[in-house]
This record gives C-alpha cells, structure tokens and sequence, in this order.
C-alpha cells in the first residue's frame, strides 16, 4: 500500500522535534544539576569561611571565660580552707585571696567579658584575660607588682571601654556600670599600692553591684513611668561611690554607702520587670525567681552594713555584708541571666531545664544557713552554709556546662520562645553598646 509522503514527512519533522526538546531537557536538566551544585559549593564555602572566622572570634572568649571558671575554682578551694574545712589544695597563701578571686578574677572577668563582646572591639578583650591571669600570677606565687599590676590594667581597660559605649550610645545606665568600673579600678590601684583589703573591699564590691544594677536599669526604662527613678537609682549610685571613696578617711561613711545599697535594692525590685514576669512558667519564672531573691540579699546586705558597719575582716557583720552581695545579689544575678548571657559569649545555646532550680535553692538555703550562723556564732552552722553555697555554685557550673555542650550553636534556627522571656532576661549585648557577634 503506498503511503502518504506529505503525512509522513510531517510525522518524521515532529519525531525530530521531539528528539530535540528531549535532549535539551536532559541538557537543561544537567545544566542546573551542575548550577545547584555549584550553590551548593559555595554555600559550604561561605558557611566553612563564617565558620573559621567565627572561631578566631570565640577562642579568646574561650580562653577568657577558662581562666575565669580556673579563678572561681580557685576561690572555692580557698573559701573551704576558711570555713577549715577539707580542700583539694591547701595553703594559708591560698586562702587570703578568696576575696580577690571571686571578686576581680571570676566576677571581674565574666563581666569584662560581657562587656568586650558588646563593645565588639579586639582591644576589649585584654580587660578580662588581664584580670584573671593577674589573680592566677598571684595564686602562682608572682610578684604582687605583676599580678595586681595586671589587675590595675585591666580595670582601666574596662573604663575604656565603657567611654567607648558611652559615646556610642549614652544612657543612665551605661554611667551606673561605668561608676561600678570605676570602683573596681579605685580598688585595684588602692591595692597595688598597699592598701589593706579593709580598704579595697568596700569598693570592690560596688563593682559587681551597679554593673548589675546598671544593666536591670536599661531594660526597666520600658516600666518606668518617667524619668525621675533613673535619676533616682543614678544618685544613690554615686553616693554608694562616693561613701566608699569617704571610708578611706573616716569609717562612719559607711553609713552613706550602706543605705544607698539598701535604697538601690528597693527601688530597683520595685521597677524590675521580674515583678510581673515571675508570675510566668519555665525558664522567664526561674529568671525572675532569681532577680527577685538577689534583691533582697541586697537589701539585707545593705541594713547589716547600715547598723552595724564592716566591725573589721573576721566580724559576723563583714561576713554577711560580703556573702550577701556577693553570693546572695550576684550570684543570683548570674543564675539569672546565664541562659543570656552565655549564647552571647560562646555561640552555644543554654536551654532551661527545671534542674536549674536545683543550685538556686541550694545558693538561698546555704545563704540563710550560714547568716543564720553567723548571728548565732554557731561555728558548725556556719561551716555547713558555707559548704552548701560552695556546693550549690559548683552544681550550677556542672549543669551549665552539660548543657551548652550538648546544645546547638545559637545560629541554627530555633523556636522562638515568648516575649517575656527576652524580658525577663534583661542582657545587654544586643544594645547599643553592641550585640552578639
């Protein structure tokens, strides 16, 4: 049968066009395979570049925040061997600097850490890697020119810092924190020049106290109803300065400095957000849980020392003064915005677990134990609360450590949790003064 040239003709040209499409589909197809892959490689690469350079930016911080858990460490062998009780090194050297251990090495850096981060400046970083290593020189038997030599510097590389912040951004609690800064150096110099630690307690402790007093003010601006209460918290700030600067000439300035404290714990607890978020659940409930007790150590603290002075290095009233701000107000403060605080500084999440309320408890307990001790003079109770508040911050470093490492890095992607909880945090490393880098 003959066939239809022109249909066929037609069939054959439609045939071929067909071939064609298919093979420029199979080359369209590989084509993008190979432009995929392409992203792919460059994806990897820009996330192994970001990932190098994130490293050189977190290791010092790694290093810092080692040498600052090797000085609380340090300072909590040295706290047992003055409750005389047994301690994995002994040493009476040892021993006399607890105080500037827990106060200039562990708080001094962890706090300077904080504050380099958010500055986001390489010089920063001296500020807490020369505080730490100027209590570990001591520790190691160095000179007392070397190693309070470095704390000196690094206390005005922290001042430094906070000049740079406030001319980024200026604010009454930017200058809260600086008199805290301002304090600590004060001490340090007072120090390297001899002074007894009688002399440079007073203002030490004033470091740690408008630092956190500074960094609760700039996330309470958003309850405050005006700005008369910043004013408020920006001049009990300066007296409680200015009463530790008068005790050097005249002991009964305590009664400036004290009640300034005491009328900081008030007014800070009463326009603390934490009011209203520790009515919430979970970790927002445990922050403020934490917030709220630190202010009443504070205030504690602050009455003491109001009634009954310092009464010299070994008196119950030194004791409880010193624990209360430092254990009760500090502490408290860092259990409360570790979950912060941490991410910010090593780019590892801190998720909160319910055993978090595990060191808060024994932190409070052993507090009241051992101020209850102390006002009883009953030696045993006493050495008891000390061994459970030293057990309660170990206990706090364990669980913190398990869990930022078996958490992710802060730069997956994570559900977000409820506003509150940002609230309730209080950090500071995302303000003006810098944000997590």
């Amino acid at each position: 049968m003959e066939t239809d040239k022109p249909a066929a003709a037609a069939h054959a040209q439609v045939k071929a066009l067909a071939d064609d499409n298919a093979a420029g589909d199979v080359t369209n197809g590989t084509a993008n395979a190979d432009d995929a892959a392409d992203n792919a490689a460059d994806r990897l690469g820009r996330l192994g570049r970001l990932g190098r350079a994130l490293t050189i930016r977190v290791a010092p911080r790694l290093v810092a925040l080692a040498l600052g858990a090797a000085c609380i460490l340090m300072g909590l062998n040295a706290a047992l061997l003055r409750l005389n009780l047994p301690a994995p090194i002994d040493g009476a050297e040892l021993a006399a600097l607890h105080g500037p251990l827990m106060l200039v090495g562990f708080l001094g850096t962890v706090i300077a850490l904080e504050r380099a981060v958010a500055a986001r400046a390489p010089w920063a970083l001296l500020a807490p890697l020369g505080s730490a290593t100027g209590c570990l020189a001591l520790m190691a038997g160095a000179p007392n020119v070397v190693g309070r030599g470095l704390m000196t510097g690094a206390a005005g590389i922290l001042c430094a810092i906070y000049l740079r912040v406030h001319r980024r951004a200026p604010s009454a609690a930017v200058d809260v924190e600086a008199m805290g800064a301002a304090a600590l150096l004060l001490g340090d110099i007072l120090w390297l020049g001899g002074r007894g630690m009688e002399d440079v307690v007073p203002l030490w402790l004033l470091f740690p106290t408008l630092t956190i007093v500074g960094e609760r003010l700039e996330l309470a601006r958003i309850a405050f109803l005006d700005e008369m209460v910043e004013t408020v918290v920006e001049v009990l700030s300066g007296a409680a300065v200015l009463g530790a600067c008068l005790m050097l000439i005249a002991q009964g300035s305590y009664l400036v400095v004290a009640p300034a404290l005491l009328g900081l714990a008030v007014v800070m607890a009463y326009h603390d957000v934490a009011r209203r978020t520790v009515r919430l659940r979970g970790g927002v409930r445990f922050m403020a849980a934490s917030m709220l007790a630190g202010y009443v150590w504070l205030a504690v603290a602050g009455a003491v020392w109001s009634l009954w002075g310092l009464q010299g290095l070994n008196g119950a009233a030194y004791e409880t003064v010193i624990h209360c701000i430092t254990v009760g107000f500090a502490f408290s403060m860092i259990l409360a915005h570790a979950p912060v605080i941490i991410p910010a500084i090593v780019h590892r999440a801190l998720p909160y677990h319910r055993l978090m309320w595990l060191p808060y408890v024994l932190l409070h307990a052993g507090l009241v134990v051992r101020v209850v001790g102390l006002l009883a003079e009953a030696s045993t109770v006493w050495k008891v609360g000390g061994a459970v508040g030293v057990a309660a911050i170990l206990v706090f470093m364990v669980l913190t450590l398990g869990r930022v490492l078996t958490s992710g890095s802060i730069r997956k992607p994570v559900r977000a949790g409820p506003p509150a909880a940002a609230a309730a945090s209080g950090a500071t490393t995302s303000r003006a003064g810098g944000r997590p880098a």
